[in-house]
Order: structure tokens, then sequence, then C-alpha cells
């Protein structure tokens, strides 16, 4: 059993030991309940993952960062946080560079020019905003996990955990 912060630490009389053994008791009452508890909700559901990515939007719109649209039109050129949900009901948050970074990368890596200043730009970004984003996730206590391949991170649902 726990440490109990019993009201007497030295009792000196039977009421006071009285007192200690109630606080014993509704102690010892509570964890039971607690564990109860718990046990009930290991069978509930995980929440859906649209509540999930809902959830994980919102969070990251809070710390700041621009949420670009999932499907970009040709207008939107904009970069930012993408979150999805992936073919395997997985939340998956990302970061899109901006078109512009993108193309210009994509040009001179086709052209096997990995060394001109864009593609490292691009390389730096990614790998920054990458870190970020884990940071940010991990401190809203999101579990996360890398994909497969390439930047970006998988937000698993929160577990539930013994007190």
């Amino acid at each position: 059993m726990a440490s109990i912060n019993c009201p007497y630490p030295n009792p000196k009389n039977d009421a006071e030991r009285e007192a200690n053994r109630q606080a014993e008791d509704d102690y010892q009452r509570q964890e039971e309940e607690a564990a109860d508890f718990l046990d009930w909700a290991e069978g509930l559901p995980t929440a859906a993952p649209e509540l999930l990515l809902e959830q994980v939007r919102l969070d990251l719109a809070t710390a700041g960062l621009h949420m670009a649209p999932t499907e970009q039109t040709a207008d939107e050129d904009q970069g930012g946080v993408v979150a999805y949900i992936d073919d395997d009901a997985q939340v998956v948050v990302d970061w899109q560079p901006h078109a512009r970074l993108d193309r210009e990368a994509l040009n001179m890596t086709a052209a096997d020019r990995t060394d001109h200043k864009a593609v490292v730009r691009y390389d730096v970004v990614r790998s920054a905003m990458d870190t970020a984003l884990a940071t940010i996730l991990t401190g809203f206590r999101y579990p996360i996990r890398r994909p497969g391949f390439g930047y970006g991170h998988i937000v698993q649902p929160p577990t539930r955990t013994r007190l």
C-alpha cells in the first residue's frame, strides 16, 4: 500500500488512531474505485481517426503553425503543416515547403545538381521543420512514430496508462 497522509502521524489516543484507520480505509476505497474506473476505460474504443486529426490540427494551429490545406488547388502555392489521414487510417503530420522552394529544389535535383543552394535550403528547411513538429507534437503529449520512409510523423492515439 502507498504512503497515506494520516491526520495523526503519531496517534496519542483511541480517537486519533480511529481517525487514522478511517483515513486508511478512505484511501483504500479510492484506490479500488480508481482501478475499477481504469479497467472500465480500457474497454472503450479509441477515438476515431477523424477526431484525432481535428484535435491535432487544432493543437498545431494553437502552437502558431500555419495549417496548409490538405488538397491544394493550382492557386494555392503556400506551404505549412499538412495533417491528414492516410490509407491505413493513421493521422500523418508533415511539413510542406512553399511551392517556390519545392519546385526549384526538384528542378535542381532532376538536373543532378544536389549541391545547389535551393536543394540545400530545401533539405535544411525540411529537416528543421520535421524536428520542430516532433517537438511540438511531443509537447502536446501525442505519441508519435516515424513513417517507413521520408519526413513526417504518424500520430498515434493516446494510450491509457495506470496511475
